[in-house]
């Protein structure tokens, strides 16, 4: 553990928050299982902890968009796409902490056309760690998406009941139309969720998921990691829904993981 990381804790439940390494949380223990895939040397920020994604989440197509007539380019991060925001691997400043909760913020950085920022909460209430985010504004108008991108550790499998899926094109990225969910294994975006969907781990720990996101994408193809990412719209949301938000429109989102054993 860094000397910048912030522990957060319940009797059953620890976490390490590393608000220098995007805000994540970098190692969720409970009732003595870790349950995410840690840093253990891995480079790339994209591929372990529990980040915040933002002002978008997942995949925007060769990183380009149109707001207000006027075409944006991101940075190509994911080639030849832009991939999950600008703030999970920039360091976010820690506002407020107690022994059972942290609060960070961040602007959204230099690679984003507009002025803008996140505010983060983490609590653990019990067995429950709540998350929440808050994107905001100084724009008359401004794009907007937020995400959870957590990476749990294999074994364990999951159970979701989702009412409709996305097709995929040949880039991998949706195509606007939508079907009934087919079989795994997946990396695709999912709605209308009939129920929270639930990871289960050995000896019967249990994680519900549940969220106010429309959105969720499930990525179940490595062999280490499962990924359940509740967000407020789909991979390209900017191109096939966006969401707009204003100074007087935020836009918030929250995510809490129930744990049981």
């Amino acid at each position: 553990m860094a000397d910048d990381d912030v522990v957060i804790a319940s009797e059953n439940v620890r976490c390490i928050i590393s608000p220098y390494l995007g805000g994540r949380i970098s190692s969720i223990v409970a009732f003595g299982r870790e349950l995410l895939i840690t840093k253990n040397g891995e480079t790339n920020l994209q591929k372990w902890g529990c980040y915040p994604m933002a002002p978008w989440a997942g995949r925007v197509r060769n990183g380009v968009f149109i707001h207000d007539t006027k075409q944006h380019n991101l940075e190509i991060n994911m080639p030849p796409h832009a991939i999950h925001g600008t703030v999970l691997d920039r360091p976010w400043e820690t506002t407020a902490t107690s022994p059972s909760s942290v609060k960070m913020q961040i602007d959204l950085g230099s690679q984003w056309g507009f002025s803008g920022e996140v505010t983060q909460n983490i609590s653990v209430v019990n067995d429950t760690i709540k998350f929440e985010l808050n994107l905001s504004t100084n724009d008359a108008t401004m794009p907007g998406q937020v995400g959870w991108h957590p990476w749990f550790a294999r074994p364990c499998t999951f159970t979701t009941n989702f009412e409709k899926m996305y097709v995929r094109d040949a880039s991998g990225i949706p195509s606007g139309e939508m079907i009934a969910p087919t079989s795994g294994p997946f990396d695709d975006c999912f709605t209308d969720s009939r129920q929270a969907p639930v990871i289960q781990f050995e000896n019967n720990l249990r994680v519900e998921i549940q969220s106010d996101c429309t959105h969720w994408v499930v990525y179940d193809e490595p062999q280490h990691a499962i990924c359940i990412e509740p967000q407020s719209g789909p991979p390209d949301g900017f191109n096939l829904e966006p969401h707009v938000i204003t100074p007087k429109t935020p836009l918030s989102r929250y995510m809490r993981l129930i744990i049981s054993a």
